[in-house]
Formats: structure tokens, C-alpha cells, sequence
């Protein structure tokens, strides 16, 4: 479908966006550029994040690309140290990067497929804002901050606690810092996206569909072997997201159009929550 771009709505503003290299991260960053943004991508994949920076370069606009692992503390201060001396300045953190994990119930989830999915989910989500609202502070004119969490940090999934629980942590994250961050100007939310059409969810699917056929074949009953999808396949449009229709809503948080939202967990899930 066609997108609307707001021509200069982020004109002068720098931007950090993680997760840049593919999906939602790498549409939210193109569109960013093209409304103005000098954006700073970061992401674990070389050649995914410089073809990304290389189509907004080749559109015109300003960033730079950062290949880097979140889920470690200091390359998460790398990272605006890195925007700091290269543009001067952050206005607006786009907390993107995260991983599907491990799926798996409790009783059989190895504690290392916790800690990983922790890691890339939440606690990449935590240095990035402690990052990221110390130099907001220093710079004394406020900032934005969105996080992508997910449908899984408002509701459960079947056979995903791991993924749930980090998510279901960075919408509490989210909520606590906006209330102790008013106070400098700050704006915190977080978007919760359900399917989107993105690498990520194209390999989640593959996963779960091969293990359905699995557990078809040791005999599960079918009702059970569809719950392993989740409670809900399709959402009120019955259709996936794109990358483009999360990339407005996270985009739409971080304007100026939404100085009065603070501490959202904004449900971009086609109504997936709703029913």
C-alpha cells in the first residue's frame, strides 16, 4: 500500500534506531531519513545494515551504520558516544533489536535460552535507555524514547514464556521510566506490535508450523497442535502488519504530534488484543 512521508518532520533531529538492518528497524529508519532524520543504525548484521544505510544514502538522506551486539552493556555506551561525536547531539532513541528466541514450555526451556532471550530483548532495552537518558539529561532539552515490545508483554503465548516474559519486562520498563523521567522532558512508550511481515516473524512461523507437523504425527489432536500458533492466528484485518505500518505508528510516538503521550504501551496489533 502507499505510504504518506512528512517531508522535514524530523528535519535536525539525530536518531538512533537498533534493530535497523531488516524489518521494522529498517523501515523506520529509511522513512526517518526521508523525513529529515540524520539516523544512527545499529544492528548485529554487517551487510543487512549497509545495504539499509546505503538506499538512504542513495535517497538522499544522512546516517551512519553501526555493527555492534546490544546485549552487552558497553557497546550500548559505544553507541552514543559514537552519535555524540559524529552529530553533536540525540533527540529521539528508537529501542527496535530484539530475537524470537527459543520457543519453548517451561519445564523444557534451558536456562541459556533465557538468558538469550533476555539479553537481546530486555536487557539490550535497559543499557540502551540508560544510555540514551543520561545524555538526554546532560543535554537538558528532553528526548524521546520508543521501545518495541510486542502482543507477547501484553498477553501470554503459548509455548513462549522466555519471549513473553521479556517483553511483558520491557513494557514495565517502559511505564516506570516515563513516570521517573517527566521531569527532564523525556517521553517514553512503547509499541506492541502482533504478525508482521518481517524476517523474524517468516522464521517463527517456519518453526512453529514444523513443529505442529511434528506433534501431527505423534498423534497431538488437532486443537491442541493449533494452539501452538496461539490463541488467535489472524487479527480484526486479517492480514499481517507490514514493516511500513509499524514504522508510522513508532514514527507518529516519537513527533512532535504526540508531546502529550507518555508511558503508552500502544497496541499496533490489528486488534489482536481486542478479542
Amino acid at each position: 500500500m502507499e505510504q504518506t512521508f512528512f517531508t522535514n518532520r524530523f528535519a535536525n533531529k539525530v536518531m538512533i534506531i537498533t534493530g535497523a538492518a531488516a524489518g521494522i528497524g529498517a523501515a523506520t529508519a529509511k522513512r526517518a531519513a526521508l523525513e529529515g532524520a540524520q539516523v544512527v543504525l545499529v544492528d548485529i548484521l554487517p551487510n543487512e545494515g549497509a545495504t539499509v544505510l546505503a538506499e538512504i544514502h542513495a535517497n538522499g538522506g544522512e546516517g551512519i551504520y553501526l555493527n555492534t551486539d546490544l546485549s552487552l552493556e558497553e557497546n550500548c555506551a559505544q553507541v552514543i558516544e559514537t552519535t555524540i561525536a559524529t552529530y553533536g547531539k540525540l533527540d529521539i532513541a528508537i529501542n527496535n533489536a530484539g530475537v524470537m528466541g527459543n520457543p519453548q514450555p517451561l519445564h523444557k526451556l534451558a536456562k541459556a535460552d533465557m538468558d538469550f532471550t533476555m539479553a537481546n530483548n530486555f536487557y539490550s532495552v535497559y543499557y540502551c535507555c540508560k544510555y540514551e537518558l543520561d545524555q538526554f539529561i546532560a543535554q537538558g532539552t528532553g528526548g524521546v524514547i520508543v521501545n518495541n515490545a510486542s502482543i507477547a508483554g501484553l498477553t501470554g503465548l503459548p509455548g513462549n514464556p522466555a519471549y513473553v516474559a521479556s517483553k511483558h519486562a520491557v513494557n514495565g520498563l517502559t511505564k516506570n521510566l516515563a513516570l521517573d523521567y517527566a521531569q527532564y522532558g523525556i517521553r517514553i512508550n512503547s509499541v506492541n506490535p502482533a504478525g508482521t511481515d518481517t524476517p523474524m516473524v517468516e522464521k517463527a512461523f517456519a518453526l512453529v508450523k514444523a513443529r505442529q507437523a511434528e506433534a501431527l504425527a505423534a498423534g497431538v489432536d488437532l486443537s491442541k497442535v493449533q494452539s501452538m500458533a496461539g490463541q488467535k492466528t489472524q487479527t480484526m484485518q486479517k492480514r499481517n502488519a507490514t514493516a511500513e505500518e509499524q514504522a508510522a505508528s513508532i514514527l507518529f510516538l516519537a513527533s512532535d504530534d504526540a508531546t502529550h503521550m507518555t508511558g503508552a504501551t500502544v497496541q499496533t496489533d490489528g486488534g489482536w488484543t481486542s478479542f
